[in-house]
């Protein structure tokens, strides 16, 4: 944007000079000024839609994946899988939900797809970022996560994680 406008003044400096040299200056000043005035507006115009466009796609992204168990036994309907995004930056402090989905097995069997949608602004680059995925029946934690599934900032940068949890003894 500085850029342009930048460029829309150098040309208005121009049209100003070159309107210097005639007999009716004040008139040819005043509609070179004008031109130039528009030329301005409109290129902060163009200049604002295509940085508004860019941002409105780069404001979210999304964590993807599937969560699978490896136990050979159905989950009734009313399981509840929850998968959360976390910052877990800190080692001695409890991690930070980014954002969560949390949904019902329905009919559906192992392994059952996610999608976590995240705000970019919420994403620092030198903090580390996990996926962990929950199932519980009736209130009680039936599967989890053992292992950490990094994402978002890692060597790799990933953005689908395949999550495979553990069975918990009751």
């Amino acid at each position: 944007m500085k850029k342009s406008l930048l460029v829309a003044l150098s040309v208005a400096t121009g049209i100003t000079m070159v309107g210097c040299n005639s007999t009716d200056q004040t008139e040819k000043e005043t509609v070179k000024q004008d031109v130039a005035v528009q030329v301005v507006q409109e290129e902060t115009a163009q200049s604002d839609v295509s940085n508004t466009e860019v941002i409105d796609v780069a404001e979210t992204q999304v964590v993807t994946g599937s969560v699978g168990y490896r136990e050979r036994i159905a989950l009734p309907e009313n399981a509840i899988i929850t998968v959360t995004l976390s910052d877990v930056s800190l080692a001695d402090a409890p991690s930070k939900t980014i954002t969560e989905e949390t949904f019902e097995a329905g009919e559906k069997s192992s392994p059952f797809d996610y999608s976590l949608e995240f705000k970019t602004a919420d994403i620092q680059p030198n903090h580390r970022y996990s996926v962990r995925a929950t199932i519980t029946i009736d209130g009680k934690l039936r599967f989890t996560t053992d292992t950490n599934y990094a994402v978002i900032t890692d060597e790799a940068k990933t953005m689908q994680q395949e999550l495979l949890l553990k069975g918990v003894r009751q």
